[in-house]
């Protein structure tokens, strides 16, 4: 119970949503939000909406979350990814033209990262199975014997028929550090067709908003302080990006012998990073920025700002495991640690 108490804890306050200054007269005029709390996906899920019918609209928003939850949860195994998985090594399995674009997004990821994002890094997740198994530390010999299984250019996608086959037996898909972020981009989408125009998602750290509060400020967001979850790290508010995602090793993860074990593994090794205690992105929603924020978590604090200058326009807070706070070029000035 300690274990999933501290799990629970670090999810609920892996970023607070900073409420705006204005309190003035207008205040009180302001249109009122629809706010609604839901656990899906192995995360707390706070969307907030304002405008006519935002009720349902945050509903829908919901129904979408659960929608790609229910195609992609490696502990159900009735979900077409377990589905996958189970068939791995004997035939292809039809899927959701979703999954297939999941699927996708991970590999060209995985491409520009030289496999330091991986996702059939599942056989490696099920055999930690942070949160699950208590302090269990696999042996260097218990994850070198799986590491032939993780290679995502193994998997065959064939996106017109819809079928994905993972060609051994034993391979695993874990979609955990992809479909959470594409989860909450589809459901912005479903909000803003709904006629929503101010709005926030925070899906565990993955934050997304349409335009500005409704008194025209923009949206500012709390970074969690990834050693102290009383404090806020960092603030800054997003007035030129509508994406901020964050991954770090807080949010998952328990202690041995003071060693600080997370659930974001490094497919390569099999074990996890040691650099980063929590890498936030922001970004805007165009460029595309999924995964991202796991990725430089696993690559550290130099490779992962060289990866970002492919993606201009896109910024990064990062934390260290000892304590260091870097915030790269483009959030000068807009950025109070």
């Amino acid at each position: 119970m300690k274990g999933l108490k501290r799990i629970l804890i670090s999810i609920v306050l892996l970023l607070f949503v900073v409420p705006g200054a204005g309190c003035g007269p207008s205040a009180l005029f302001a249109p009122k939000p629809y706010k609604e709390t839901q656990f899906l996906m192995d995360t707390i899920i706070d969307i907030t909406a304002y405008g006519s019918g935002n009720e349902a609209a945050v509903k829908a928003a919901f129904a979408e979350f659960k929608r790609i939850n229910d195609l992609t949860n490696r502990f159900d195994e009735n979900t077409q990814v377990s589905k996958i998985n189970q068939a791995a090594g004997k035939e292809k399995v039809q899927v959701d033209a979703d999954v297939i674009a999941m699927l996708k997004l991970a590999r060209s990821r995985s491409e520009q990262l030289d496999g330091a994002l991986d996702v059939t890094v599942g056989v490696l997740t099920e055999l930690w199975s942070v949160g699950h198994k208590g302090e269990f530390v696999p042996s260097q010999a218990e994850v070198k014997a799986l590491l032939p299984l993780v290679n995502y250019r193994l998997i065959e996608i064939d996106d017109k028929a819809n079928t994905v086959f993972l060609p051994q037996a034993g391979m695993r898909i874990d979609l955990g550090a992809v479909a959470k972020g594409y989860a909450n981009r589809k459901a912005i989408d479903v909000l803003k067709a709904k006629g929503i125009k101010s709005a926030l998602v925070n899906a565990g750290g993955d934050v997304r908003v349409i335009g500005t509060r409704p008194e025209g400020q923009p949206w500012r967001i709390g970074v969690q302080d990834p050693r102290n979850l009383e404090n806020i790290a960092a603030k800054l508010s997003l007035s030129e990006w509508d994406v901020l995602e964050t991954s770090g090793d807080y949010q998952r993860f328990f202690e041995k012998d003071n060693v600080r074990y997370s659930h974001i593994i490094d497919p390569r090794t099999g074990f996890q990073p040691r650099e980063v205690a929590s890498v936030t992105i922001v970004a805007k929603s165009g460029n595309y920025v999924d995964i991202l924020s796991t990725a430089i978590f696993v690559l550290g604090v130099e490779r992962g700002q060289e990866l970002l200058k492919q993606y201009p326009g896109t910024e990064a807070i990062i934390i260290t495991a000892d304590g260091k706070k870097i915030a790269t070029p483009g959030l000068a000035g807009k950025i109070e640690f």
